[in-house]
């Protein structure tokens, strides 16, 4: 079973990206004919999910920017 990633279908589960990301999530989890079989789709919202609940935790003054070192960097990408 493949589900559309479209921009329309995100925000049904609670995430607004932009065009660009929206374009840099197809490049990584759609297939070569630009369809996303559903477990790539859970995977996707998985790791959105994750990332955000990840930034926020560091965004303690809640004003969008996060700074972090390499080491910081590495733990969240490797290990969220």
């Amino acid at each position: 079973m493949s589900v559309c990633l479209t921009p329309l279908s995100l925000p049904f589960a609670g995430f607004k990206l932009n065009n660009h990301m929206h374009n840099l999530l197809i490049t990584r989890y759609a297939e070569p004919d630009l369809s996303v079989n559903f477990d790539n789709f859970i995977c996707c919202l998985i790791r959105l999910e994750s990332m955000y609940r990840s930034f926020v935790m560091l965004d303690t003054d809640r004003d969008g920017i996060v700074t972090f070192d390499v080491y910081q960097w590495l733990m969240l990408t490797m290990f969220t």
